[in-house]
């Protein structure tokens, strides 16, 4: 129940109104002003080139504070987010590989496509653990990250 919670929480960001631009090198930049620092982030393993990548940045009170989208190119994906205020911070994604804007689930509700979270926590026994997946954001910063599957 847990994890269909945290999937559903997931889904939502992709309601949210946020304003995008893209550069050559396939990096999105979101400016929303709130503070100024800026996190830029590299997920690399991606299983294939199909599809894009949802990414959702919470505060440490689980609520979404910036969500995107990018591509996967050369099984790898770039974005930018900047105008960030300090503080501590989640980023969970997941790898859309049949573009249909929802994280798919087999039958007892395991992710069949990639997804991964900051600090590269691992689920045991259900969804990473909120907690595990916070990281401090004071300066500009770069995050490389890996799916689970």
């Amino acid at each position: 129940m847990k994890l269909y919670l945290h999937i559903l929480i997931i889904l939502n960001f992709l309601f949210l109104d946020v304003v995008f631009s893209q550069e050559e090198t396939s990096k999105y930049y979101i400016t929303d002003l709130r503070g100024n620092i800026s996190l830029e982030m590299e997920i690399n393993n991606l299983v294939s080139n199909i599809g894009p990548i949802y990414i959702r940045i919470l505060d440490e009170n689980e609520n979404p504070v910036i969500v995107g989208t990018s591509w996967v190119i050369n099984y790898s994906s770039k974005i930018s987010f900047d105008s960030i205020s300090p503080g501590k911070y989640a980023i969970q994604f997941f790898h859309d590989e049949n573009e249909n804007q929802k994280l798919d689930l087999n039958l007892i509700g395991i992710p069949k496509e990639s997804y991964g979270s900051s600090n590269d926590v691992k689920p045991v026994l259900g969804p990473p653990k909120f907690e595990k997946m916070l990281f401090n954001l004071t300066e500009n910063k770069k995050v490389i990250m890996v799916p689970v599957n």
